[in-house]
């Protein structure tokens, strides 16, 4: 999560990614997401040795520019957590164990981190969306069964990209 004077990540604009430390910390953002995301469609994992490192900075990089942004970042942080970790919960109870993996409970929390409460559900809800419309495409062209997995954690990776660029392209007001 990036901000100045307690705004979030989505109050830059593109003037702010000339700043170094803001396109550096992007740049590294994506890099990670991307890491994740790929590592998700071969091994169907999500490495805790990218995600948690990963988080840190995102909660250090809210510390740097202050206190409500330190706060922003836990919060987005927690909101990310708690919404996946009900949905956990609830694929483990109705679908069984593995229904959706922790690692993407925990690449949620990075989202959080990294975009701030006000963006990851938005992001997540994204990821979610274009995850079922291809879940449900593989279904009707044969080509996936009901029980088929899907490395879930790459849509949400993939969302992240998205919406980091986007917010730096289209700043909302």
């Amino acid at each position: 999560m990036l901000a100045f004077s307690g705004k979030s990540f989505h109050s830059y604009n593109l003037q702010a990614m000339n700043e170094p430390a803001t396109l550096l910390l992007t740049l590294f953002y994506v890099a990670v997401l991307l890491l994740i995301l790929i590592f998700d469609v071969r091994q169907h994992r999500i490495l805790n040795l990218l995600a948690l490192p990963a988080l840190m900075v995102a909660l250090l990089a809210g510390l740097a520019r202050g206190r409500s942004d330190f706060l922003f970042a836990i919060l987005g942080a927690a909101v990310g957590f708690l919404f996946f970790y009900a949905l956990y919960w609830l694929g483990g109870k109705y679908y069984g164990p593995g229904a959706l993996g922790f690692g993407d409970v925990k690449l949620a929390m990075l989202l959080g981190a990294m975009l701030g409460a006000d963006q990851v559900l938005i992001t997540l809800s994204l990821g979610m969306i274009v995850a079922g419309i291809v879940g449900l495409s593989l279904l009707f062209a044969g080509r996936a069964e009901k029980r088929s997995a899907l490395p879930y954690g790459a849509f949400l990776a993939g969302a992240g990209i998205v919406t980091l660029v986007w917010i730096q392209m289209y700043p909302v007001l």
